[in-house]
C-alpha cells in the first residue's frame, strides 16, 4: 500500500473541492439557463443551498489543510527526535566505556557495542545473560551485595572486572546510578576498561622495586638482572638482554641475559660496534634507538645465525647512557614475532635503559671509590708503619753508637790476629750491617735528611750501570731505553741509586734462570685523570723511571702488602723485606709516586713518576739533533689531534708543531668533525682520545672515514692497555695507553705516517722548545696553544 506525502494530499483535496464546487455552479448555471427564474422560490432555495454547499466544501477544506499542516509539522518533529535518538544510540555504540542497564536481579536489559568488543560476545550472545555470568568469581559472587549498595545509596563507584570470551580477565572501573522505567527499578552501568592503568601501576612498582634494588649494595650483574626481569615481567613474550662496552669503547659485552640461550650470548659477547653490526653495535655506534621488526628480512642481521637458532624475529635496541652522556653500553628486547613496539614497549624500553644506566653508574662510581678508599687505607697503614719504624730506628740508632764507638776502640787495643781482635772484628761488622738496616728504616719513614741537587736521570742510570752489571747474574740482561734528551729532576743522587739498585735486585729474585730487566726513562704529562687515581701525583710535567721485568710476577694479595716493612715472599735469610719499602719512602720524600702492575706469570713493572725540574739555570734539554726520526716532507703532514684534557692536548699539539707537523687540534668530536670539514689540505693521521662525553674515538674514525676512507689513526687511552687488535692488524691503527711518555707519542706518530718503527731503545728526541715552555707553565708563564684556524 502506498502511502501519500501531505502535500500530494493536500493537491488531491484541492483538485477535489475545485471540482465539487465546480459542478454545483455548473448545475446552478444549467438550471438558470433552462428557464429558472430568480423570483421562484424553488430557484431562490436551490441557489442558497448551492452557495452553502460550495462555502461549506471550502471551509472543511480550509480546516483539512490546517489539520494536515499541523500533521506535517507532528511528523518533521518526530522524525527530528528520531534521528536525533539514533545518532544518540550510535554514539552510545560507538562509546570506549561500556554502557549497561541492569535488573534488580542483574540481567542485562540494554547495552552498547562497547561491551561486545570488550569482552568478545556477540549482542545475540549477551541478550538475557545476567552480569555475573560475564564476571570473574570473585567479582560475581559479589554481584548482589554491589546491586544492593547502588539501591541504597542511588550511585557508587568500584573497580570490577570483566571476563572475556577467551578467558581473558579485563579489569573495569565502573561508575552506577539508579533509574526508573515504567516502575520498575533499573541500574545505569558506566564501565572504563582500566587494563593499561593496571599494566601502568605495575610497571611502576617493579621499576620502583628495580630503583630500591639499585640503591642497595647488590653487584652488578644482579642489578642488570632485575633490570631485565623487568622488561619481560611489563612486556610478555618478550626476551630481554644488556650489553657492556668495553674499556676501548669498541665492543660490547654480556651483561645480562637470562632467558637467552648461552649459544647466543657467547655470539653477542665481544660484539664490535659498528653501523649494521646487528641492533645494538648499530644502537651504540649511532647513540639511538634501533627498531627492527624482522631480523630474517634484514641485511643487518644476516651474520648472526644464533638469533635464528634462538628463534628471535624482531629487535628493538636503545644505547645506555650515564648522566654526563658517556656511552654505558645497550639494552634490547627481543620477540619471537616480527611485531612493531607499541608507544608503551618503547616508553618501557626508555626507561628501562635509564635504569641500567643509573645501576652501572652507581656500581662503578662504587668501585672507583672502594679502589681509593684501599689506596687511603694502604696509604695511612704505610705512613703509620713509616712512623713506627723511623722512630724505632732512631732511637736503635742511639744504642748502636757505643757499640760501634767501643768496638772500634777494643779493635785498637787488641793485638793483631788475636782472638779478642777477631770477636770485636766481628761485633763490630754486626753493628755495622745492624746501622745500615736502620738507615733503611729512616728512608722508608723518610726521615732523612736529603742532599737535593740536580740531576739527571739518565746520566744516573748510566754511571750506576756497571755496579748494577756487577751486582745482579750474568744470564740476566739490563736493557736501557732512556730519554735522548736530559730527565732532569731535584733529587739526592745516593737515594736515586738506592731506588735503582732495589728494584733490580727485586726483579732478579723473581726471574728464574734467564730473563731481562729493562730500565726505562721518559717525560710525560700527568693529566687530571691519573690525578684522581693517585690524588699525590699534581698534574703537570713529571719524569718516567720504570722497571720491568719478565719474572714470575705476583698476586693481588701479594700487590695489597709489596710496600710494607718486613713482607717478603723469599725465604728465610734471602732478605730483610725493606727494599721495596725503602723505595716507597725515598719516592713519596722527592715529591713523586709510585705505581705497580703484576700478575703470576707475566712479569713485573714499577713505574715512579718524579716531578720534572723547574731549573732557570741549566734548561731541561738541549736542543738535541733531530735527524735520527725526523722525516722528509713532515711539514706536508696534517694531523688532528683530538683530546678533551686540555694540558695534554696542548703538550702534545706543540710537541707535533716543534717537529714540524700541521697540527688541527680539538677539544671534542664536534670541533674535529668541525675542522675536518673546513680545512682544505687532506688529513694524513687521526690522533684521537677513545673515551669522550659526545661519541667514543672510534665513532669520531668512523665518521672521518666517509671523507678519508684510508685515514689511520692513534687512539689514545687511560681506560685500557689492550690494544684494538682487529684494525691493528691492517697496520690502519695504533693504541697508546696513559699515561705515555712524549717519546713514545712521537714513535707512535713516526711509525703511522711513514710506516717506520723506531729501535726501541732510540725514541725520537723530543724538542727543547716544548719542555721550555711546559717549565714556563709551571712558573706560571700563561700557555702557549697552537691551533690552526680552518
Amino acid at each position: 500500500m502506498r502511502y501519500l506525502s501531505v502535500d500530494q494530499l493536500k493537491r488531491r483535496i484541492g483538485i477535489t473541492v475545485a471540482v465539487v464546487t465546480g459542478a454545483a455552479l455548473g448545475t446552478f448555471t444549467l438550471g438558470l439557463l433552462r428557464g429558472g427564474s430568480p423570483g421562484n422560490w424553488t430557484w431562490q432555495l436551490q441557489s442558497v443551498l448551492v452557495l452553502f454547499l460550495c462555502m461549506g466544501v471550502a471551509v472543511l477544506a480550509r480546516l483539512l489543510f490546517a489539520h494536515l499542516e499541523h500533521l506535517e509539522e507532528t511528523r518533521r518533529i518526530i522524525e527530528e527526535q528520531r534521528t536525533e535518538l539514533a545518532l544518540k544510540a550510535a554514539q552510545i555504540d560507538a562509546a570506549n566505556d561500556s554502557i549497561v542497564q541492569i535488573d534488580a536481579e542483574g540481567r542485562l536489559i540494554h547495552f552498547n557495542q562497547a561491551l561486545s568488543r570488550m569482552t568478545g560476545y556477540a549482542p545475540e550472545e549477551l541478550a538475557g545473560l545476567k552480569l555475573h555470568q560475564i564476571e570473574p568469581p570473585e567479582y560475581a559472587a559479589q554481584i548482589d551485595t554491589t546491586i544492593r549498595r547502588i539501591t541504597e545509596c542511588g550511585e557508587a563507584a568500584f573497580e570490577s572486572a570483566y571476563r572475556a570470551k577467551d578467558g581473558r580477565v579485563i579489569p573495569v572501573e565502573v561508575r552506577a546510578r539508579t533509574m526508573e522505567s515504567r516502575g520498575d527499578l533499573l541500574i545505569l552501568n558506566i564501565a572504563r576498561d582500566i587494563t593499561q592503568r593496571k599494566q601502568a601501576e605495575i610497571r611502576e612498582q617493579s621499576r620502583l622495586k628495580t630503583l630500591e634494588r639499585v640503591a642497595s649494595d647488590a653487584s652488578l650483574e644482579e642489578l642488570l638482572t632485575s633490570v631485565v626481569r623487568f622488561v619481560e615481567e611489563s612486556i610478555p613474550g618478550s626476551l630481554c638482554s644488556i650489553l657492556l662496552i668495553d674499556n676501548s669503547g669498541t665492543k660490547l659485552h654480556h651483561g645480562a641475559a637470562p632467558s637467552f640461550p648461552s649459544a647466543f650470548n657467547e655470539a653477542m659477547d665481544g660484539l664490535q660496534i659498528l653501523k649494521g653490526n646487528g641492533s645494538c653495535g648499530t644502537a651504540a655506534f649511532l647513540r639511538q634507538r634501533v627498531v627492527i621488526e624482522d631480523l630474517e628480512e634484514h641485511s643487518w642481521w644476516r651474520d648472526f645465525p644464533a638469533a635464528r637458532d634462538a628463534g628471535l624475529r624482531s629487535c628493538w635496541s636503545d644505547p645506555v647512557f650515564a648522566a654526563n652522556g658517556t656511552l654505558l653500553g645497550t639494552i634490547a628486547v627481543y620477540r619471537r614475532e616480527a611485531l612493531p613496539p607499541s608507544e608503551d614497549d618503547l616508553q618501557l624500553l626508555e626507561s628501562a635503559a635509564h635504569l641500567a644506566g643509573i645501576a652501572i653508574s652507581r656500581v662503578r662510581a662504587d668501585e672507583g671509590r672502594h679502589v681509593l678508599e684501599e689506596q687511603l687505607r694502604q696509604s695511612q697503614k704505610i705512613e703509620a708503619v713509616g712512623q713506627l719504624a723511623a722512630g724505632v730506628a732512631h732511637d736503635f740508632n742511639n744504642l748502636l753508637t757505643p757499640i760501634i764507638v767501643y768496638g772500634d776502640m777494643l779493635m785498637r787495643m787488641a793485638p793483631e790476629g788475636s782472638p779478642q781482635a777477631r770477636m770485636v772484628q766481628s761485633m763490630s761488622a754486626a753493628a755495622h750491617k745492624a746501622s745500615e738496616l736502620t738507615q733503611k728504616l729512616l728512608s722508608f719513614g723518610r726521615k732523612q735528611a736529603l742532599h737535593m741537587t740536580l740531576l739527571d736521570l739518565n746520566e744516573v742510570i748510566t754511571s750506576f750501570r756497571e755496579i748494577m752489571r756487577a751486582t745482579i747474574r750474568d744470564e740476566i740482561v739490563i736493557d736501557l731505553i732512556l730519554s735522548p734528551g736530559a730527565a732532569k729532576v731535584q733529587a739526592d743522587r745516593g737515594q736515586l741509586e738506592q731506588v735503582l739498585l732495589n728494584l733490580i735486585l727485586n726483579a732478579q729474585d723473581a726471574i728464574q734462570g734467564r730473563g731481562s730487566i729493562c730500565l726505562e726513562t721518559g717525560h710525560l704529562i700527568l693529566d687530571d685523570e691519573f690525578h684522581r687515581q693517585h690524588p699525590v701525583a699534581k698534574p703537570g710535567h713529571y719524569i718516567l723511571l720504570a722497571c720491568s721485568d719478565d719474572g714470575c710476577g705476583m698476586s693481588e694479595e701479594i700487590l695489597r702488602r709489596v710496600y710494607e716493612p718486613f713482607f717478603s715472599t723469599k725465604e728465610t735469610g734471602r732478605g730483610t723485606g725493606l727494599g721495596l719499602a725503602t723505595v716507597y719512602g725515598i719516592v713519596k720524600h722527592h715529591g713523586g709516586c709510585i705505581e705497580v702492575k703484576s700478575a703470576p706469570g707475566e712479569g713485573t713493572r714499577f713505574a715512579i713518576y718524579l716531578p720534572a725540574s723547574a731549573s732557570v739555570e741549566e734548561p731541561i734539554l738541549t736542543p738535541p739533533l733531530r735527524t735520527q726520526l725526523q722525516q722528509e716532507g713532515s711539514a706536508e703532514k696534517v694531523i688532528l689531534l683530538v683530546v678533551d684534557n686540555r694540558m695534554i692536548r696542548e703538550a702534545t699539539a706543540d710537541l707535533l708543531d716543534s717537529f714540524g707537523y700541521r697540527v688541527l687540534a680539538a677539544d671534542s668530536p664536534a670541533r674535529a668533525l668541525e675542522l675536518a670539514a673546513g680545512t682544505t689540505s687532506d688529513i694524513d693521521l687521526l690522533a684521537t682520545d677513545v673515551i669522550m662525553p659526545e661519541m667514543t674515538g672510534p665513532e669520531l674514525y668512523q665518521k672521518l672515514q666517509e671523507q678519508y676512507p684510508d685515514l689511520p689513526v692513534l687512539y689514545i687511552s687511560g681506560y685500557t692497555s689492550t690494544p684494538l687488535q682487529e684494525e691493528q692488524e691492517s697496520r690502519q691503527a695504533i693504541f697508546l695507553a696513559k699515561p705515555f711518555t712524549l717519546e713514545q707519542f712521537m714513535a707512535r706518530i713516526t711509525e703511522m705516517l711513514f710506516q717506520m718503527a723506531p729501535a726501541v731503545a732510540e725514541p725520537p728526541p723530543l724538542d727543547h722548545r716544548e719542555m721550555a715552555r711546559l717549565i714556563g707553565e709551571q712558573r706560571g708563564y700563561p700557555p702557549h696553544r697552537k691551533e690552526p684556524a680552518p
